[in-house]
């Protein structure tokens, strides 16, 4: 037993791959911005921490002033009052858990945890150096302080490392005195980073939720609609094969009928002409005669055939470069052969080179079929060949045309013009003009007829150029 696979539709495809993007984008987008905001909450808390430290000590004046003297000799009374006097104010800064006052030899000289005073940092002595260098330095959570006796509280703490000066003339102007370190708790800080990102996640997560919605929305609007379209335009595909299959029928009804109407009065004839000849069989003159017509019935029914067959003729070509200049004259010349020059031709050839690579026997069927339907319409003449280059949507090519000074072409008759087996001539086989335009149309071009200002017929052959070397 096979297994069964689940198989999803685009719109399922298409949810699935743009909530994933969307997630994926989001949650980047959030993770950078809330490292952005706590390390500017961090530093924004960091410079106000060093304005403090800078205003306590600079602002502190006379006999509590801390003094550079005070630095090396930390462990005196004197000394440990001055301390005591200029750190007091940092003590009612909110969440101060912790404070230490470092020399440059990194060295504890006064904190508020006396055990401490006399002791080294071992630990975070990257950020402790750049203080030195004049850096105000934060860390967030510190993970160790370096100082295994030193006893802090286990929340969150933010380790602020702050650079001081103090009046010294023999000292160079903007040289560190010392570092003063406050620990302070991080938790206000957590709380307004966390309720931020809460807020941050909350706003971005439910626009990124209208914009899965709305997208998902617009797909399957898109998509529906457009399986709506493939389906209606599958069915009117369909359809029109089906039309198309039903005029093909049609059509090849019509031609069968026509052929059988074609044949069937001779036929009918032939029978008639062999019931009398059998009647007459003691009169062989009689005989002889019918005989004979029966001979030209079957001519009729021979002649009728060959002309069908030019239909299947007429759908093989081969193309070669042909001079049209010299095919027109040719075609019109056995034209004259074949009518004792009645009525009269008139060529207005092309005066540029009309080289085009076509099937001469075709083209000059058509062009001989054109020439006698025009010497049918009026045989008095003159009829009129005209060659010359025609260009049509941009496609160059050349130009044939047929002009008569008959009675003209009818709305009805032009409608019916190239329909096979139409023929407004007792005895024509219909096949002449419709056989024309097949050539035409085989050859990428177009046939169209049309009435003369002032009376008569103009029918017109345009074949795309084509390199006579193509």
């Amino acid at each position: 037993m096979q297994p069964m696979r689940l198989r999803m539709t685009p719109p399922q495809m298409f949810a699935g791959i743009s909530l994933l993007l969307i997630t994926v984008v989001l949650v980047v987008s959030n993770l950078t911005q809330s490292t952005f905001f706590r390390q500017a909450i961090v530093e924004r808390e960091s410079v106000i921490v060093r304005d403090v430290v800078k205003a306590i000590i600079h602002e502190e004046e006379g006999e509590n002033e801390l003094t550079p003297a005070d630095m090396e000799r930390y462990t005196e009374v004197t000394a440990k009052k001055h301390f005591e006097h200029t750190v007091r104010a940092l003590r009612t800064l909110t969440g101060v858990v912790r404070i230490k006052v470092f020399n440059p030899d990194k060295m504890i000289i006064w904190s508020d945890a006396p055990d401490l005073i006399g002791t080294y940092l071992t630990g975070n002595l990257q950020d402790l150096a750049r203080a030195l260098d004049g850096e105000v330095r934060a860390v967030f959570d510190p993970p160790g302080h370096g100082i295994p006796i030193e006893e802090l509280p286990r929340f969150p703490l933010i380790e602020f490392y702050v650079p001081f000066t103090l009046k010294n003339p023999g000292a160079a102007s903007g040289t560190v005195s010392g570092v003063l370190a406050i620990y302070r708790s991080a938790q206000g800080i957590n709380e307004t980073i966390r309720y931020g990102l809460l807020l941050l996640w909350s706003v971005t997560g439910l626009a990124g939720g209208i914009l899965f919605f709305a997208l998902f929305r617009l797909f399957r609007s898109v998509y529906f609609s457009q399986r709506a379209a493939e389906m209606q335009f599958a069915k009117l595909s369909n359809e029109h094969d089906r039309m198309m299959q039903i005029e093909k029928l049609s059509a090849m009804g019509q031609m069968v009928s026509e052929i059988a109407h074609q044949l069937n009065n001779p036929l009918v004839g032939v029978i008639n002409l062999t019931e009398l000849a059998e009647r007459e069989l003691g009169n062989p003159q009689r005989v002889k005669e019918l005989l004979g017509e029966v001979r030209r019935a079957g001519h009729h029914c021979h002649g009728f055939v060959q002309r069908m067959l030019l239909i299947n003729r007429a759908t093989h070509s081969e193309p070669q470069p042909t001079d049209m200049n010299r095919l027109v004259r040719d075609t019109i010349a056995f034209f004259h052969q074949s009518l004792g020059g009645h009525p009269p031709v008139i060529f207005e050839e092309s005066h540029q080179q009309a080289s085009m690579k076509v099937d001469p026997v075709l083209i000059r069927n058509a062009l001989f079929n054109l020439i006698h339907n025009a010497a049918q319409a009026d045989p008095i003449g003159p009829v009129v060949v005209s060659l010359a280059p025609d260009e049509r949507d941009g496609v160059p090519g050349c130009r044939l045309t047929v002009s008569d000074n008959g009675s003209g072409l009818t709305s009805e008759v032009t409608a019916k013009l190239f329909t096979p087996f139409f023929t407004t001539r007792p005895g024509g086989t219909g096949l002449g003009l419709s056989i024309a335009q097949h050539i035409a149309v085989q050859h990428g071009g177009s046939i169209y007829a049309e009435n003369k200002p002032g009376g008569g017929a103009r029918f017109t052959i345009w074949l795309p150029a084509q390199k006579a070397n193509a």
